[in-house]
């Protein structure tokens, strides 16, 4: 199996991370990637916390340094994925709010197109899991949704937690899930930019003529 590794995604600042930030961003990884490996390998159940700090040759006080729980070694991406579609939104120099987050959720999917391998092992260890990782994926995802709505909230001169910007994220990060799931069932062999601008479309277009002239079909 190739490299499952959970390298941190480069940052839309200029900003170089220190010497620390990097070694933590290895550890974190390191045993992220252990954890993985387990995983896939005996499933997520069959996986101690001695088992991974033993793979990962780090001690459980380092383990839970960076991770609460077994399910956050699994989705050890998903923090610092929110993190940088926040920052990346919040850096974008695009006037239209859903040009920016278009651009923003892009530079995610090179994330995923290069961790691919990754991504499969991982979707394939949480489809054979129990619902405690389903809700903790849950719980960062409606973190990406924070970040969207405050985006579109900067844009329009609203409170992110108005209607108008927690509709919007709702919609644009549930189109951004939808071309992952689509992506993932290709076994990634489909273009993720691609889905991804055809899923964001669909919401500039609107639906009612897709579904009217779905309709008809039948």
């Amino acid at each position: 199996m190739g490299d499952l590794s959970s390298a941190a995604l480069p940052s839309p600042t200029t900003a170089s991370p220190t010497l620390r930030e990097r070694n933590k961003a290895r550890a974190r990884a390191e045993i992220a990637d252990a954890a993985l490996r387990l995983f896939l390998d005996r499933g997520f159940e069959g996986v101690t916390v001695e088992e991974i700090v033993s793979a990962a040759g780090v001690s459980r006080r380092t383990f839970f340094r960076y991770f609460e729980t077994k399910e956050d070694a699994l989705l050890a991406d998903y923090p610092e994925l929110s993190a940088r579609l926040t920052e990346a939104l919040e850096f974008s120099d695009q006037d239209d709010a859903v040009a920016g987050i278009r651009a923003g959720l892009h530079r995610m999917a090179d994330w995923y197109i290069e961790r691919s391998e990754a991504v499969l092992a991982r979707s394939k260890v949480i489809r054979e899991t129990s619902m405690n990782v389903a809700a903790r994926n849950l719980e960062f995802l409606t973190q990406w949704e924070r970040g969207v709505a405050h985006a579109v909230a900067n844009q329009l001169g609203m409170d992110a937690g108005e209607l108008t910007p927690r509709t919007a994220a709702a919609v644009i990060v549930g189109a951004f899930r939808a071309a992952l799931t689509q992506w993932v069932r290709s076994s990634c062999r489909d273009d993720l930019h691609t889905l991804t601008d055809q899923a964001l479309d669909l919401i500039d277009q609107g639906l009612q003529p897709v579904l009217s002239r779905s309709g008809k079909r039948h």
